[in-house]
């Protein structure tokens, strides 16, 4: 049986004023048509106060965008963090409906076209609570040398390709530290190998940027397209796939969230989430003497308080050590 959920306290009176005034809008247009179903008072409350925490959290983290703008990689981002502060899967559940419903709102009003929630996948029923992961150097290291022996010890084409997949799907996610949703849709001819840079990825809120990969993982990339190559895999200029109904093609967040979880279980990690690759790699990077600024630059942050807030661990050890030098 899943845990009992914490609740989340991000409401503010204050900050509700605040939010984009397109979407209070619509809000109220919203609550009209609930109205006319005759919902109990309890019920319109807690759509009330799902969607205003939701509304709060976009304010602080994400631009405050109208909810028009808001696609799956933002209610990805919102939903794993009420994971992380101890939501549990039915309370998931309910939170996810309420945001459903008001894009299928949005939807039949013609106000939008597509539902983004329709992307996003639902917890498995009374599954635990999620916690936020940061490998160690020692479990990067650990996982590079597992999916080395995944990629050597695969005895067909479709296993070794599958593996050499999920190497580089693993080790470019690392190194970018790009969101999920940006990964995905990266195309080959976008990839500048003398530069180890990725042109023109379109990430959150629509700004467009590059990322930056290591030495290693060009040499993995253009191992995987060799494969490719020799073999006859038509990707369809994807540089990860997945194969469904009889052909190659850019795999789903579902798919790329399975591919983690492989990864993770390969080193212990049964929890390993695609989010937790942009705070592994930040959190040593700056560990190991990054510039704060350069972090929050490379994670496409405005500014440095959501980095620190969400995206770093403390390295206690290091902090330990100062410490010892004082003899306090």
């Amino acid at each position: 049986m899943a845990e009992r959920s914490k609740r989340i306290a991000v409401y503010d009176a204050e900050k509700i004023k605040l939010i984009n005034p397109e979407t209070l809008s619509l809000l109220r247009k919203y609550e009209i048509d609930l109205s006319l179903r005759e919902l109990s008072e309890n019920t319109l409350k807690a759509y009330r106060s799902d969607l205003y925490q939701w509304w709060i959290y976009v304010y602080d983290f994400q631009g405050n965008k109208p909810v028009t703008e808001i696609d799956e990689d933002d209610l990805t981002e919102f939903f794993f963090y009420c994971k992380q502060q101890g939501n549990n899967s039915r309370r998931m559940r309910r939170r996810m409906s309420s945001v459903s419903a008001f894009f299928i709102f949005l939807k039949k009003k013609k106000i939008i076209r597509d539902n983004p929630m329709e992307y996003v996948d639902r917890p498995a029923k009374d599954t635990d609570v999620t916690v936020q992961t940061y490998l160690t150097e020692e479990q990067v290291a650990d996982m590079k040398q597992k999916l080395c022996d995944a990629v050597d010890n695969a005895v067909s084409v479709s296993k070794k390709h599958y593996y050499m997949t999920m190497q580089v799907y693993a080790l470019f996610s690392l190194s970018t530290m790009a969101r999920v949703n940006a990964v995905g849709s990266v195309r080959w001819e976008q990839i500048d190998y003398e530069n180890r840079t990725v042109k023109d990825v379109r990430e959150k809120e629509g700004y467009i940027v590059d990322l930056y990969f290591s030495k290693e993982v060009s040499g993995y990339l253009q191992k995987l397209y060799t494969f490719r190559q020799e073999n006859g895999i038509d990707d369809n200029g994807y540089v990860f796939v997945a194969y469904d109904d009889g052909k190659y093609d850019r795999p789903t967040n579902g798919t790329l969230g399975e591919w983690c979880r492989s990864v993770g279980e390969m080193i212990d990690v049964p929890t390993l989430h695609p989010h937790d690759f942009r705070h592994s790699a930040a959190t040593i990077l700056r560990n190991n003497g990054m510039a704060l600024e350069d972090v929050s630059k490379l994670l496409g942050h405005k500014g440095t308080d959501v980095t620190i807030k969400h995206y770093l661990k403390l390295d206690t050890r290091k902090l330990q050590s100062a410490k010892d030098q004082f003899e306090i």
